[in-house]
């Protein structure tokens, strides 16, 4: 097969290519265009890539991905990985990513165990490529959010606008949950002065219970039908959001849960962070990365389906946790990596043979290995090239 591969590859002209067919990711996930064409001539042929190093106690993550396909040109494809920022867990700084054949190579691709040769773009460099973030705020409006709820407000308004300056493709989202375990607000996605004008609807916790937006009356519906389990219950509220709001085609998708309390699903397994557990299967990398803002006693004992740690939907899904006071004082939305890891996204592209689109699964692994060996990241995805 590498020999296959090799000679594919050394037999075509650097040709650009043109329009954009589909791929197909185990979990039927949405595809996507690739909007600037890349020559084959960018990308290093096989015969110069390494294999993946191997990975000793991993302590970073590959959060979000999305992959995207351009059509073949003789028998060759184009495929791009779209990802989101690796963070050294040590100095808390974004990491740069090089690709093959270059001295600061840190990352690599294999295809069924065969080292592929890369090219690595970082989007904040490439102003050919434009990454696309929905992000939606899970908001618990229960009674002992009153405190933080008009701080939270300000400072989701504050954060929207200043990743909307950033120059980053994105939209807002907002779903309102109760002590009641049910969802009593949201707005679908919206831009940083529609979210600003839903959560300036009141004061306090009424500032995400009511519904707004263009569907706000299909919403609200839906929301009626959605369920009840008589507890504060983020997952509901997020899995409200994922079957519900509007993603657009290969976005990324990013949540942030605000809460003080446990999440409390009431035995009910659909709402409980164990639901999330990437052990069970029931969340894709695709469907988003969830990030906690926890603002209450962290001392309760944990207890699955009844009062469950909130900060699991983050550990489960490869989302961050940040702690805040009561009162919200001291904390900037800012200071979640989440915002670094948008501003820090990258694509990865690299190379496929038309005899690999045979409707079976096949195996790709990407493994980031830093120089100084401070930053280490693996992941295994399962595709199928349609």
């Amino acid at each position: 097969m590498k020999h296959q591969y090799k000679h594919s590859i050394m037999a075509l002209a650097a040709a650009l290519l043109l329009s954009c067919m589909s791929s197909c990711l185990k979990d039927d996930e949405d595809t996507i265009l690739l909007p600037t064409p890349k020559t084959l001539k960018d990308i290093p042929n096989d015969y110069s890539a390494t294999e993946n190093p191997l990975i000793y106690n991993p302590n970073a993550i590959i959060p979000n991905y999305q992959f995207e396909e351009e059509e073949e040109e003789d028998g060759l494809f184009v495929y791009r990985l779209d990802m989101t920022g690796i963070m050294n867990p040590n100095t808390h700084e974004w990491l740069e990513l090089y690709g093959t054949g270059l001295s600061e190579q840190n990352t690599w691709l294999s295809l069924d165990g065969i080292p592929k040769g890369i090219l690595v773009k970082n989007h904040s460099e490439d102003g050919t490529v434009s990454r696309k973030f929905d992000l939606v705020f899970l908001v618990d409006n229960s009674g002992s959010m009153d405190e933080e709820s008009d701080a939270v407000a300000r400072d989701i308004v504050n954060w929207a606008n200043s990743l909307t300056n950033s120059g980053i493709d994105i939209q807002f989202g907002c779903v309102g949950y109760s002590v009641y375990g049910n969802i009593n607000g949201g707005i679908d996605f919206t831009s940083q002065s529609g979210l600003s004008n839903f959560l300036n609807y009141g004061t306090g916790t009424q500032r995400t219970q009511h519904f707004g937006g263009a569907n706000a009356s299909s919403l609200q519906n839906y929301a009626n039908n959605y369920g009840q389990v008589g507890g504060e219950c983020g997952v509901m509220a997020l899995r409200f959001a994922n079957d519900y709001f509007t993603f657009r085609t290969g976005a990324n998708r990013i949540y942030v849960n605000f809460t003080d309390e446990p999440n409390q699903p009431n035995y009910a397994t659909a709402w409980s962070v164990e639901y999330l557990n990437p052990t069970n299967g029931n969340w894709t990398p695709q469907q988003g990365t969830v990030h906690t803002v926890y603002s209450g006693s962290t001392s309760f004992s944990n207890s699955t389906g009844y009062n469950e740690k909130p900060w699991l939907m983050s550990e489960y899904t490869g989302g961050t946790i940040l702690y805040a006071s009561s009162s919200f004082t001291g904390v900037s939305l800012n200071d979640l990596p989440v915002t670094g890891a948008m501003q820090h996204s990258y694509s990865i592209y690299f190379t496929v043979p038309e005899s690999l689109k045979d409707g079976q699964y096949h195996s790709l692994k990407v493994t980031v290995l830093s120089q100084d060996q401070a930053v280490r990241a693996e992941r295994n995805f399962s595709i199928r090239f349609e």
